[in-house]
């Protein structure tokens, strides 16, 4: 009893030290100068970038590391019937509860990166209104509508995104300024707008993503699409990614639910790719290329290929595998075999 005293503590104290601490970070914001980052050329840009793409993709695997000790400790980890075996309304509180301490961890990392950045960038406000969907719900709502000219929620996944891309996010401040050699970002180059009917993202990315499974209110999705990238000439490259994302329809309120980031395992069979094709190609043309949907953990998953000087578009996804979630001691797992093929 003691034990379960101190963790269920433990886990309130991440909560309530991460909201303390969220309302500090995001009013010095509007209190201090907005810092705007200024770089000597695209290529420093893309090196500052990347730098920020390793620190969070690193914070959001020890955030989940810290997350599975805790669940372990509760005696929750996978495989246990301990929750599994309640009620769904005992299930959704249960998840809820060990959902909140997961985004408590992820609240804390965005707030440490700015703190070590010196520097909060739009895309830093996204996910933090992402992690407070679900512990503050009306602090989101009120960070949504103070950068609302800058925010969009994807109409197919339902996380909030910056309207430029996600990548470039990371190094534009909270008015969407950066300079390179004294002289704004061309934004164009940068700019994203999911497309709510097709579900295709069109713009700087051309890429394609749909939902590959939904089961037990938890949904994984897939992307498949290009970065834009230039170099120091002024020359474009690109570099071409898949992704797999895993959400849940969440209860956060008394008939309220929202779309939260939902750790989860990947396991996929080595036959998942993206393939790519000219970007005038014919439907069903041979493919120039394939990347692969790779297994892994977290809310999601992102393999990104190398340099290529030529547009390509994607021709077609096929996704096998299997996905796990086990969060506050309810594992939900199940399998699918898809394919979609883009003309």
């Amino acid at each position: 009893m003691k034990r379960i005293y101190f963790l269920t503590m433990l886990g309130m104290a991440f909560i309530s030290c991460d909201q303390n601490e969220q309302s500090t970070e995001s009013n010095s914001v509007a209190k201090e100068e907005i810092k705007i980052l200024e770089f000597p050329s695209e290529q420093k840009m893309e090196q500052r970038i990347d730098e920020i793409v390793a620190i969070k993709a690193e914070s959001q695997k020890i955030a989940l590391d810290n997350f599975n000790k805790l669940e372990t400790l509760k005696g929750l980890n996978v495989g246990s019937s301990k929750t599994n075996d309640v009620g769904i309304e005992k299930q959704n509180e249960a998840i809820v509860s060990s959902l909140k301490v997961y985004h408590g961890l992820v609240l804390s990392n965005i707030y440490a990166l700015r703190k070590q950045l010196n520097f909060t960038s739009i895309q830093s406000i996204a996910d933090e209104i992402n992690s407070l969907k679900l512990i503050d719900p009306d602090k989101a709502t009120s960070l949504f509508k103070t950068y609302e000219k800058l925010l969009v929620t994807d109409p197919k996944i339902g996380r909030v995104i910056s309207v430029f891309d996600e990548r470039t996010s990371n190094v534009l401040n909270v008015n969407g300024d950066m300079l390179i050699n004294s002289k704004k970002l061309d934004y164009k180059n940068y700019y994203y707008i999911p497309n709510n009917s097709t579900g295709k993202l069109v713009g700087y990315d051309n890429g394609v993503a749909g939902i590959v499974v939904n089961y037990n209110g938890v949904q994984i999705y897939y992307y498949a699409g290009r970065e834009v990238h230039t170099n120091d000439l002024g020359v474009r490259f690109f570099r071409y990614a898949t992704q797999l994302t895993s959400m849940a329809l969440v209860p956060i309120g008394p008939g309220v639910s929202s779309t939260i980031e939902y750790p989860s395992t990947f396991i996929m069979d080595p036959s998942s790719v993206a393939g790519f094709v000219q970007t005038k190609s014919q439907f069903f043309s041979d493919y120039e290329f394939s990347y692969p949907f790779i297994s892994g953990t977290g809310t999601f998953v992102r393999f990104v290929g190398g340099n290529k000087n030529t547009p390509y578009r994607p021709g077609g996804v096929i996704i096998k595998g299997t996905f796990i979630t086990n969060v506050g001691g309810v594992s939900k797992e199940t399998s699918c075999d898809f394919k979609q093929y883009y003309d």
